[in-house]
């Protein structure tokens, strides 16, 4: 990871003999930046989704720290989504870091994608890191919808051609 002017460091899973206590850890990160207080995108509030909950935990935590790997809708620890936890708050509050604003980073790459029933998402991308989060909007706030690692560079650069074609003028 290289270092940057606004990135927090990783959350490691230091303990392979207790997932329970590294995952509370993680819920408390995530109940801080997003229950307890609520980061603002644009000025606009980031709300998660909290329901179904599973084990007590809002859906909204599963989306970013776990992946359906079988594709049959179980979701299993990511260690990468995991590590990464503080980045989501931060993704959402640096969205507008650049190369201008930055000499450590080439910045966040941002655009919007038309999705389901005419809603919009919104795409946070630091390529160097190989990290997005995504946010869809409402009328009144943003959702956070998921946010993840990209373990492979065919995938990164499925989402780069994304960036080029929808990129915010």
């Amino acid at each position: 990871m290289s270092e940057k002017c606004w990135l927090p460091g990783l959350e490691l899973y230091e303990d392979y003999n207790d997932w329970s206590a590294y995952e509370e850890t993680l819920y408390r990160i995530f109940k801080a930046d997003f229950l307890d207080s609520h980061p603002l995108f644009h000025d606009v509030r980031v709300a998660v989704r909290h329901y179904p909950k599973d084990y007590g935990k809002e859906e909204a935590f599963f989306h970013t720290t776990c992946k359906d790997y079988k594709g049959d809708g179980t979701r299993d620890p990511d260690f990468r989504r995991c590590e990464r936890i503080r980045w989501i708050r931060a993704f959402i509050e640096n969205y507008d870091c650049d190369a201008t604003k930055c000499d450590t980073c080439e910045g966040v790459k941002v655009w919007k994608e038309p999705y389901n029933k005419g809603r919009v998402r919104v795409h946070l991308l630091l390529e160097e890191e190989k990290y997005m989060v995504v946010l869809e909007k409402r009328d009144t706030y943003y959702l956070l919808i998921t946010s993840f690692y990209f373990d492979y560079e065919h995938s990164l650069e499925k989402q780069l051609k994304h960036y080029e074609k929808y990129k915010e003028k």
